[in-house]
């Protein structure tokens, strides 16, 4: 008898301030970095995931609700996916949660998105805080993200990508 496989893929996501922005705003608060960070473990990693509890959190926390989706597909495939509009002391984030679940098995994501001042010191401290070990090199996207990627980091069957992203011609 073969069970079904479970697949579980959390997400931490970083956006780069542009400069210009950076400059004619009011300087992001210093715990930014650590915030996000903090907002990502509560949500996404103090147990596995799981797409109703994360959604109760979001609920009971009086998240606003971005979106909220469900497509049935061929093969008895159901994709759901909803997020939420979060707000921190350091500045907003958006919580993503999505599932698929089909003949194979389940597999859920959950992330945190968010601004940081800046990218690399926001990795460094995100991989100090959550004790991961030193990452590959990152896969680079189409989209000009960076994703750094660890798997079994939160234990079997999961995988943490930390994607990160700088917006589209305009150095950071």
């Amino acid at each position: 008898m073969s069970l079904p496989r479970v697949g579980l893929v959390v997400l931490l996501l970083a956006i780069a301030t542009p400069r210009s922005m950076a400059e004619s705003a009011n300087p992001p608060a210093p715990g930014r970095s650590q915030s996000m960070i903090d907002t990502f473990q509560v949500m996404c990693t103090l147990e596995l995931p799981d797409f109703e509890r994360i959604a109760a959190k979001a609920t009971v926390l009086r998240m606003r609700p971005e979106a909220d989706s469900k497509l049935n597909a061929p093969g008895d495939t159901v994709f759901r996916n909803k997020s939420w509009i979060g707000n921190l002391t350091t500045g907003p984030f958006v919580l993503l949660l999505d599932e698929t679940t089909g003949p194979k098995g389940k597999a859920t994501s959950c992330a945190i998105v968010g601004e940081v001042p800046d990218l690399d010191a926001f990795r460094a401290d995100a991989v100090a805080a959550m004790k991961l070990p030193a990452a590959a090199p990152p896969e680079l996207g189409n989209d000009g993200s960076r994703s750094f990627i660890w798997d079994h980091s939160l234990g079997p069957g999961t995988t943490l990508i930390l994607r990160d992203f700088k917006p589209a011609g305009k150095p950071v």
